[in-house]
This record gives C-alpha cells, sequence and structure tokens, in this order.
C-alpha cells in the first residue's frame, strides 16, 4: 500500500495535528487510527475513510482493529 495522503481523510487529517507532513506511512496512519481512536468523530468517517480503515486493519491488525479508549 503506498503513503496516504492525509489530506484526503478528515478524521486522519486532524488525528495527525502533531505530524506536519503531507504523506503518512500506511502503518503508521493504522497505529494512530488506534492510538487515538477516542478523537475521532465516528459520525464524519466518510465511506473511503471507513473503507480506508477496514484496508489498514487487515494490512496491518491482522483483522483486528483494537482501539485505546
Amino acid at each position: 500500500m503506498p503513503n496516504i495522503n492525509r489530506t484526503k481523510y478528515h478524521e486522519l487529517n486532524l488525528l495527525l495535528w502533531d505530524m506536519h507532513k503531507k504523506f503518512v506511512d500506511p502503518q503508521t496512519a493504522f497505529e494512530l487510527y488506534e492510538k487515538r481512536w477516542a478523537y475521532v468523530d465516528q459520525d464524519k468517517l466518510s465511506d473511503k475513510e471507513q473503507s480506508l480503515i477496514r484496508k489498514l486493519t487487515e494490512d496491518f491488525g491482522n483483522g483486528y482493529f483494537m482501539p485505546a479508549m
């Protein structure tokens, strides 16, 4: 999976408040989704972003998404 353009995913972009790169490594994105899930507004996740999370979960979480709460 190529690097992810954070500006195409609203909630991911917000989670990456402390990073200043436009593109993020997919594994890093997955880890930050899990670690910072409490800050995700799930009602604002687009279908595209939900698909991204599912793909990242398959690729890096072995099918398991385990968010920190």
